[in-house]
């Protein structure tokens, strides 16, 4: 799991404990001058905000931006390195 889906996963749980822990181990409590304490509240704050505006239209247009981008890299990548999907 990469490090930023197991930190949506620890704030979508709620464990703060746990995301201080990941923060810690990835070394993420020295890239600021805020503890890290401010830094898990900050991601949880942020997780629940997204949570409960997930609805609105600025967010599902963000969402559908997002996975056209998403999808145009992905055709890039493909097309460098000439993977057509055959074996």
């Amino acid at each position: 799991m990469g490090k930023m889906k197991y930190i949506h996963y620890l704030c979508s749980k709620g464990d703060r404990d746990g995301l201080i822990d990941e923060l810690i181990s990835k070394g993420l409590d020295k890239v600021s001058d805020k503890t890290v304490e401010e830094i898990a509240d900050g991601f949880i704050e942020a997780y629940n905000n997204v949570e409960e505006r997930k609805n609105e239209p600025a967010f599902t247009n963000l969402q559908k931006i997002q996975s056209k981008n998403v999808k145009e890299r992905r055709q890039s990548m493909t097309t460098c390195i000439g993977y057509r999907g055959e074996d």
